[in-house]
């Protein structure tokens, strides 16, 4: 009998050994008193691409961003910019205005002298400043560290160091390879490895370099979204290692008093959208009109009219399954929408629920696609702690072109144009979220 209650201590000893080793840091700040943005020298922008506001409820009220809420401004329910997709969305982001003002539509544009797609990834497009640009003028050293490398090209103009997998200064550990993309295991495997080397990059970066304005973008989300959709197992696990990663981000910050002068900015660029049914565009324009052209993007497609009579364009767009919304330059819509500009096409397209503008071939490769006006494309969460952040405060209404305005008075940017505002801050009440 006594030996059975030495191995019974033993075990409870283990038990409680290894419980401490893997036990995480608890989420606390001191009570600041803030009632309404302060000042922070350094302010770090999370976007967490492709997460879409539902994606919280993969996580429960344990969880490192739940207990963030305590000691934050945020709304869960923020609204990004339309057509809800990566590219224009980080330019609104990252200039405060709305892609009528900035010129970047989407991710693709139609090359009007040859009709074909582009990519909408040069900071030669980007018709307003960036907050890189600003923050030069005020002497501030600026970085990023991203998971997707069209980051580089979008916001080179200012920015001192650009982090990728592939690019990277030498003090930063290599990044994970990956062996067959089209394999799925291979694919999520790789993505959770390299959505874990983006964060560890970026605590190398503030150690090293501690720039005072640094974008980062963490892609997994998006990439399991589209391959495996907004409902998978893929996603959930994801959603749950970004949720850890985030913590562990939070002890190192705190550990090493980053947030005596930082302050985290944690937002999503858009949602994600269930899709199962192609529409193919191109071929149905090539095979019924002579000069229209479209480039497709998600849920969206851009359609330039090249001397073919619109009314007939648009009398047989309306035709098409799959076809929810056509939207005209120079509509009450399109000047709703912040999509009507010279450069914007002259019709975007919507797609129904469950659609999106794909050929037949392609369409086994998507299971999530973005870019409509639905609720699912456009939520996002804004979470901000740190510096100079209110603590348990909700902005009343928040979209992501007011990010600008809230790191400008955050950092002292002073006379920036934009579209956005400091959102009016309201105590926070209970989330509809985390219900995991």
């Amino acid at each position: 009998m006594k030996k059975f209650f030495i191995y019974i201590s033993l075990l409870l000893l283990l038990v409680c050994l290894f419980s401490a080793c893997g036990s995480k840091e608890t989420i606390t700040f001191d009570n600041n008193g803030l009632d309404e943005f302060g000042n922070s020298d350094k302010v770090i922008i999370i976007v967490l691409d492709g997460f879409a506001s539902r994606y919280l409820d993969y996580l429960d009220q344990d969880s490192n961003l739940y207990h963030l809420l305590k000691y934050s401004t945020f709304n869960l329910d923020s609204k990004t910019i339309y057509p809800s997709h990566t590219c224009n969305a980080h330019v609104s982001l990252m200039t405060g205005f709305y892609p009528d003002s900035h010129g970047i539509i989407g991710n693709v544009y139609c090359d009007q002298n040859d009709y074909i797609s582009q990519k909408n990834i040069y900071a030669e497009r980007i018709e307003k400043k960036t907050l890189f640009e600003i923050a030069k003028e005020y002497g501030r050293k600026t970085a990023i560290v991203s998971g997707k490398k069209n980051m580089l090209t979008l916001f080179k103009n200012g920015c001192d160091l650009q982090v990728t997998m592939n690019e990277h200064p030498a003090y930063i550990k290599k990044a994970p390879k990956s062996k067959d993309s089209d394999n799925n295991k291979e694919y999520f495997s790789y993505n959770m490895k390299t959505t874990t080397w983006v964060f560890a990059a970026l605590q190398t970066v503030l150690s090293k370099e501690s720039p005072d304005l640094t974008l980062v973008n963490i892609h997994a989300a998006d990439y399991f979204g589209h391959r495996f959709g907004p409902n998978s197992k893929e996603v959930e696990k994801v959603v749950r290692l970004i949720d850890k990663e985030i913590g562990e981000l939070f002890s190192y910050m705190k550990k090493s008093e980053l947030f005596k002068n930082t302050s985290v900015m944690i937002i999503a660029d858009h949602g994600m959208s269930s899709v199962s049914k192609a529409i193919p565009l191109n071929v149905l324009l090539t095979n019924n009109f002579n000069k229209a052209a479209g480039v497709v993007d998600g849920r969206n497609a851009y359609i330039w009219f090249n001397g073919d009579n619109e009314a007939e364009v648009i009398s047989f767009l309306e035709e098409q399954d799959g076809v929810e919304k056509i939207i005209a330059k120079g509509s009450i819509m399109a000047k709703e929408l912040k999509v009507d500009c010279e450069r914007c096409p002259d019709l975007i397209l919507d797609s129904k629920p469950d659609y999106l503008f794909i050929p037949e071939a392609l369409l086994e490769k998507y299971k999530g696609m973005h870019g409509s006006t639905e609720d699912t494309d456009l939520n996002i969460p804004i979470i901000c702690f740190g510096k100079g952040i209110p603590q348990n405060k909700q902005m009343k209404e928040i979209n992501i072109v007011d990010l600008v305005s809230i790191v400008s008075e955050l950092m002292g940017f002073e006379g920036n144009e934009s579209d956005g505002k400091i959102p009016e801050l309201v105590e926070a009440r209970e989330t509809n979220y985390f219900r995991r």
